[in-house]
Formats: C-alpha cells, structure tokens, sequence
C-alpha cells in the first residue's frame, strides 16, 4: 500500500488487544494511517483488500529473535530476518545479543542499529548481560540502555550462581531494563542434545534432564527475592522459551509470590514434542529441546490460564549445510517468524487434536473442544510488551 492511497481491508476479523476489539469488520486506511474501523465504511474510489476469512490485527512484536547479523551472515541478515518477520505478521522484533561480536557495548548496538536502517520492520537491540557472553564480567546496563537497547539478557549463555542472577537483576532494575534470563542449569543439562523424552527417537543421543529449566527458575525465585531488597526499584524479570511442565510449575509458584514476573514459549512447544526427532532430525533440534506429550500439554495449559504471558519465535536460523550434520553436531535452533501466527491460529484457535480450541469470549465450542476461557491475544505494536 502506497503512502498517499486510500484502501478498505473489507470483511476480516478485526482483532486489537489495546481496546479488545474483536469483530467482522472493514478497515478504513488513508495516506499510511488507520482512519476508521467500522461497516461499509470509505469512499467508493477507494482501493479495497478482500480479507473475508482472515484476521486483521496489528502489527505483531516478536521480543525473542536472533537476526545473526553481524558475524553470522551465512545463517541470516537483518535485511532477511526483517522480511521474513513482515512476511509473518511482524512489525518489531527485539534482537538477541549472540552475534559476532557481542552486543555488549554501546559502539556494537550503534553498529546494529545502523545496519537495521531501511530494513522491513523495526529492529529493537537486546544488550548481553556479560562481556563477551563470557559470564565473568558484567557489562553498562546504563550505557546499553542509553545506546537503545531495551533489555539485558543471558540468552544461550545462562548465568549459573544465584549471587550472579540477583546481580543482574539489581543492575538491570537501576537501569529501569527487563533482564531476559535462559533458565538452564547447565550441570543438569549437561550439553546433551536432546531431552531426555526423546530417547527412543533420537537413539545414542545424548539426553538433558528436563529438571534442567526449573531448577534454574527456583533460582532466579531466589534471586529475585534478594534482588527486589537490594534495588531502587522492582526488578523486572522475563522468563524466555518456559517448555517444560516442570518449569510451568516452577513459573507459577514464581508469580504467585507478588514479583514482577512475565513468560514466554515459542510456537514449537505448543505444537511439537520429541518424537518429531523422528521425522525431522537435526532440524527439530533446539534449545530448550522438544518435551515429551505432557510437557506440551502443560505449555499449552499455561498459556490459557496466563502462566505464561507471550508467544515469543525463538526465530534461529542456520545453513542447511549446518542443520545437515548428523543430529550431535548440528546446531541447536529453529526458524519461526513467517510461521509462527499461522501454526498458532491453526494449532490454537482453528482447533487441534488435543481437543484444545482457543477461540474467543462468544465464540461456540468447536468439534467437541471446549469454550476458551479468554480472548485470543497476540503481542501487538497497539499492544507492547510489558516485560
């Protein structure tokens, strides 16, 4: 759509979080801008969209994305990623710090968000927790922050000691920034490459014990705790990728203690478990790795009762030469971002085999499923996150 034209989306399901909105309706836009939702709306002369049987909504905001750019361009650019995300409903992502180099210092976000410039959508940095993800040595939250960086994180590199974590929440609370914590304790997922669900699939692999993640959450509780009596202000902690039973329980016994607390999971979690190693090899090997049939059902779970608050990608990519490796030696990581509305409106909303059908307040049961117990959301730009 060109700037300065007029267009009707005709006849979509109008979805917006910011004012609950949910109806058949057309969409009124004029010179760039929204100017009326409503029916039979717009002048004749207008150009008109069909979006009969499509969801119109705001554009999404994906807050867990890694762009792999710079260091890394035979997996992916900004200019790539940023088009993949519009490709999928994306209009803002928030990049991940593990590139090449770090993101862990001010003249390396300048550098990103100057490689960003022109790309499809909006591309917010993420800051490292640590100097060279090397958890040794903490970096400017303040200065990430002034940089443009809008949270600090421990993505793939998780911080193991509980003095390290409340540390990283007091400093990140002084610099009014979310801190984006990997639950993983590494001495209980011992490298391996698959969960531990997943013997029979992915036979002589070597396994992580799914105690793993909420272990690390238990100590993030206890951290926070610590941290929310040392700092100026509450720490805000984001907890990404939660996939596992275990961890959803440990994510509610969490919140339930007052703290400011927020989730996520990413779409593979709610659709896949570790039998789909069978079929897919390497390419359904990440980080945390698929669960067995109960962990995804909990997932699923949590994010109707609001356990977990966000369906954020995990978009990571790589060569197909790399994803070729035999499954040990493959990297961990999956694409997401031109999939990642349509597999949740067709697994989550649509229906699904688990009998599970999220469809909205008024909305009849569906093929036996039962009525969903709150609106469809999604994280959109009328709607921004609120980690």
């Amino acid at each position: 759509m060109a700037g300065g034209e007029t267009w009707i989306i005709r006849g979509g399901r109008v979805i917006d979080p910011a004012t609950g909105r949910d109806e058949i309706a057309d969409v009124l836009i004029a010179n760039g801008r929204v100017e009326g939702i409503g029916q039979a709306i717009g002048p004749p002369s207008a150009s008109v969209l069909e979006a009969r049987g499509k969801v119109v909504a705001p554009g999404l905001v994906d807050v867990h994305v890694h762009l792999r750019e710079p260091g890394f361009e035979h997996k992916e650019t900004i200019r790539t990623g940023a088009a993949a995300a519009v490709a999928g409903g994306f209009t803002t992502v928030c990049a991940m710090p593990n590139t090449r180099p770090v993101i862990d210092r001010p003249e390396r976000v300048a550098d990103l968000l100057a490689r960003a410039q022109g790309a499809a959508c909006r591309v917010l940095p993420i800051g490292a927790a640590t100097v060279e993800h090397e958890n040794r040595k903490f970096t400017d939250f303040v200065a990430l922050r002034d940089a443009g960086c809008v949270a600090i994180t421990d993505d793939a590199f998780p911080l193991q000691r509980s003095e390290d974590m409340t540390a990283a929440l007091v400093r990140a609370a002084e610099a009014d920034l979310p801190f984006i914590a990997h639950c993983e304790m590494k001495g209980l997922s011992a490298g391996g490459a698959v969960d531990a669900s997943a013997a029979r699939y992915a036979p002589g692999a070597t396994t992580q014990a799914t105690l793993a993640e909420a272990a690390a959450v238990r100590l993030w509780a206890a951290a926070y705790e610590r941290a929310a009596a040392q700092a100026s202000r509450p720490p805000r902690l984001h907890l990404a990728h939660v996939s596992s039973a275990l961890g959803v329980e440990a994510v509610r016994s969490l919140k339930a203690t007052g703290a400011l607390v927020t989730a996520e999971t990413a779409p593979h979690y709610l659709t896949l478990d570790s039998s789909a190693l069978a079929q897919f090899g390497a390419d359904a090997k990440m980080n945390p790795p698929l669960r067995s049939p109960v962990d995804v059902a909990a997932v699923r779970e949590a994010i109707l009762n609001g356990t977990i608050d966000l369906i954020a990608t995990d978009h990571a990519p790589h060569s197909p030469g790399e994803k070729a490796l035999p499954l040990e030696e493959a990297p961990f990581g999956v694409i997401g971002l031109e999939t990642s509305l349509a597999v949740c409106l067709s697994e989550l909303v649509v229906g699904c085999g688990s009998g599970l059908h999220v469809c909205g307040p008024d909305a009849p049961p569906a093929d036996g499923g039962r009525r969903c117990r709150r609106p469809l959301q999604r994280q959109t730009d009328s709607h921004p996150p609120t980690v």
